[in-house]
């Protein structure tokens, strides 16, 4: 997969008109992750009945504004959809070309403005930059401690073993926690093995 500071400067490079109505999705994951221009792109554009010509009401995508880590007060917006979705989110008739096997490029038609005006990359630009604004931003957690230690290994280690997966409570902890208690398990039994 491609860095965050690779893609995030594949979307400040919009200034040319050929660049304006084109998604970059990555892969991660079984996801396709679009960031920045392109998740306005796929969020407001391409998500759009208007755009799609269809009728159905659809709950809107779900859009992340995170912060950049190495940076001071920036942030980033992405929006992600299973890859086997790519159809139900990308409108038909749109020019699909990979560029790699993590880095896929669609093209849209963009709508006409209804007040005959001109498309321009400055309205463009203005336009995604009010979207992201009004995004809110997601605040990462502070690593909170473990609020349970691993049981040593003794010579009843099976027992302690069992009883760590049946009173630790899974649906409370994070991705991360869980992975980590998984993780001190393996270690336990190959220890008992």
């Amino acid at each position: 997969m491609a860095k965050l500071a690779d893609i995030l400067s594949i979307e400040r490079d919009r200034q040319e008109p050929e660049k304006w109505n084109v998604i970059h999705l990555f892969k991660t994951g079984t996801f396709y992750t679009a960031y920045e221009w392109s998740a306005w792109l796929t969020a407001v554009v391409s998500f759009n009945d208007e755009v799609r010509k269809q009728t159905k009401s659809r709950m809107p995508l779900t859009v992340t504004r995170n912060e950049i880590a190495s940076s001071e007060n920036e942030t980033f917006c992405k929006v992600g959809f299973p890859m086997k979705s790519v159809e139900k989110f990308i409108p038909a008739r749109t020019g699909f070309e990979a560029i790699d096997d993590s880095h896929l490029v669609i093209t849209i038609l963009l709508p006409q403005p209804n007040d005959g005006t001109e498309i321009t990359y400055e309205r463009l630009a203005k336009a995604v930059e009010k979207w992201k604004e009004e995004q809110p931003i997601k605040t990462t957690k502070e690593k909170q401690p473990s609020r349970q230690e691993p049981v040593a290994v003794t010579a009843t280690g099976n027992v302690g073993i069992i009883a760590q997966i049946l009173s630790y409570p899974l649906s409370e902890r994070t991705p991360l926690e869980n992975f980590q208690f998984i993780t001190s398990l393996k270690q336990q039994i190959a220890q008992i093995l």
